[in-house]
């Protein structure tokens, strides 16, 4: 499914069960939007991540995602209002499960174009984390890929590493970032493995 940026103005009530969280890459979406925008309102509403990513929020119209922008709100929803929503559709619409891998790591698998979001929402990571009860390295290549392996389990990144290098050589449709994260389970806190001053960070 293809995603987009939209201009103009849209009814949210009409679409109010189809608006999703979504994590996109900022200068992608930028490019999208091209020099003639007006970045302040057209650009999706967002919260910045890490590594160029960032969550926005988009309408599921069929055959493609329009991200939401301020021009769209227009008083309809406050931004608060709006991620309790999509939260709460995401969790009632999608599932997921972990399952292990053939090359010796861990994957996410549900519903297609969102396992990489999955991890945004409290409620659908939450049971991600709990399963392994530890600290997390994780990599989302695209958006229907989402990777990881215990933080103690250096085979398991070893090989987590070396699938990302694969798949950067195949090239996938829809390319997020070939990133591995690590995620605190005590702190609940992210952080971009290269940030840690390790040779893990796949360039």
């Amino acid at each position: 499914m293809e995603s987009e940026p939209a201009g103009g103005m849209l009814d949210l009530n009409e679409y109010r069960d189809k608006i999703y969280p979504r994590v996109f890459l900022v200068e992608e979406l930028r490019l999208a939007l091209g020099e003639d925008a007006d970045i302040a309102m057209d650009f999706p509403v967002r919260k910045e991540w890490l590594g160029g990513l960032a969550l926005g929020y988009v309408i599921d119209r069929g055959e493609r995602f329009t991200f939401i922008s301020k021009r769209h709100l227009d008083g309809q929803l406050t931004v608060e209002e709006m991620d309790a929503i999509a939260q709460a559709n995401f969790v009632r619409d999608f599932e997921f499960r972990v399952v292990e891998t053939i090359f010796g790591g861990f994957a996410l698998t549900g519903a297609a174009d969102h396992c990489a979001t999955a991890l945004f929402v409290g409620a659908t990571w939450k049971p991600v984390v709990d399963h392994f009860g530890k600290d997390l390295v994780v990599a989302f290549p695209g958006y229907d890929l989402l990777f990881l392996t215990p933080a103690d389990d250096e085979e398991g990144i070893t090989n987590l590493k070396i699938e990302l290098y694969k798949i950067q050589g195949m090239g996938i449709e829809k390319p997020l970032k070939d990133y591995l994260f690590l995620y605190k389970k005590d702190e609940q806190v992210w952080s971009l493995m290269e940030d840690l001053g390790e040779e893990w960070f796949i360039h």
